[in-house]
């Protein structure tokens, strides 16, 4: 988007419209305070109504991933394959704020990915807030990347060729676990990243209202991820404020034009650019932050979900 007034006098596309219109049906009866035990379940209410059915694929387990000297519960999805080559892998962590979400969350999204990539899919269930604050959710990422890459072999999976990717708060986890892991990984995929958890972006103040994710709700989700406010500059918390992103893996990150996330997404994939990092963005105009999950309504979130696939593909596979 080009400038203040366009963000101010932008129409919400009218797909977009209508999933909003539902969210806020949903949440009609809701009155707050609203416990976090609920918000959970009003999640999972939510992905229900608003995400396609989840394609077939291969097999799914379920099952424990020993990393760093703990163990991570995770989803692993394969593709159908005839052969018994290991084949590439993408380590994924759902949204949600650091508070709210689970595996069912991206469960479409994970197993659309699986079958159009021809890849496996790792959904990571990382500790969330307040229970587990930062840097847990984190911590759990980096165990399950370096499970994978210590034992990925058995799982499957070619640990030569692994991608780490995540939306929202789970493009934060991605995006450290990146700077951190970079030399093991091929790929990031970012959508709708929180990368500056001080909420000083512009996009917090023209872009905070009118939209279900809210500045009042991002800064809300913050508190209880952070246990203390000066948390918000570490590079660990907030991925914007690494000093250097050079050595960084190619990235694919994916912006919504009328998200209050917009601009510290686009500043990242500028950053990476300028360490000379390969990155590509893709910005969804006229749509909010979390429309990737709302297949069912949205050619747009289809749309963003197979150029995802094939970009996975392409650089996990090298085809194309």
């Amino acid at each position: 988007m080009n400038g203040l007034t366009m963000r101010r006098t932008a129409t919400i596309h009218p797909d977009a419209a209508r999933v909003v219109e539902k969210i806020a049906e949903l949440e009609r009866d809701v009155k707050p305070p609203v416990l976090i035990a609920q918000m959970r379940l009003m999640m999972k209410e939510r992905t229900r109504q608003l995400a396609l059915d989840p394609p077939v694929v291969g097999r799914i387990v379920d099952q424990s991933i020993e990393g760093n000297g703990s163990a991570v519960w995770v989803r692993i999805y394969y593709p159908e394959s005839k052969g018994a080559a290991p084949l590439p892998a993408l380590i994924y962590c759902h949204g949600g704020g650091f508070v709210i979400g689970d595996l069912d969350m991206v469960e479409t999204i994970c197993r659309t990915i699986c079958r159009e990539s021809r890849i496996v899919v790792v959904s990571v269930q990382y500790r969330l807030a307040p229970e587990h604050p930062f840097p847990c959710g984190l911590e759990d990422t980096l165990a399950v990347i370096s499970g994978i890459k210590r034992s990925g072999l058995g799982l499957g999976i070619d640990v030569t060729r692994l991608a780490v990717g995540g939306d929202s708060a789970g493009g934060n986890l991605a995006a450290v676990a990146a700077q951190e892991m970079g030399a093991f990984l091929r790929f990031q995929l970012l959508v709708y990243p929180v990368t500056d958890l001080t909420g000083s972006q512009p996009s917090y103040r023209d872009l905070g209202t009118g939209f279900p994710l809210t500045a009042e709700k991002m800064r809300w989700y913050v508190t209880q991820y952070l246990t203390d406010p000066a948390q918000a500059q570490a590079r660990r918390a907030s991925p914007l404020m690494a000093a250097s992103l050079v050595g960084q893996p190619p990235a694919l990150v994916v912006v919504a034009g009328l998200d209050p996330l917009v601009d510290e997404g686009l500043a990242y994939a500028a950053r990476l650019r300028e360490a000379g990092v390969k990155v590509e963005v893709v910005e969804i105009e006229y749509f909010p932050h979390g429309f990737l999950g709302w297949t069912r309504y949205c050619k747009a979130a289809r749309d963003v979900l197979r150029l995802i696939a094939n970009r996975l593909e392409m650089s996990l596979h090298g085809s194309g």
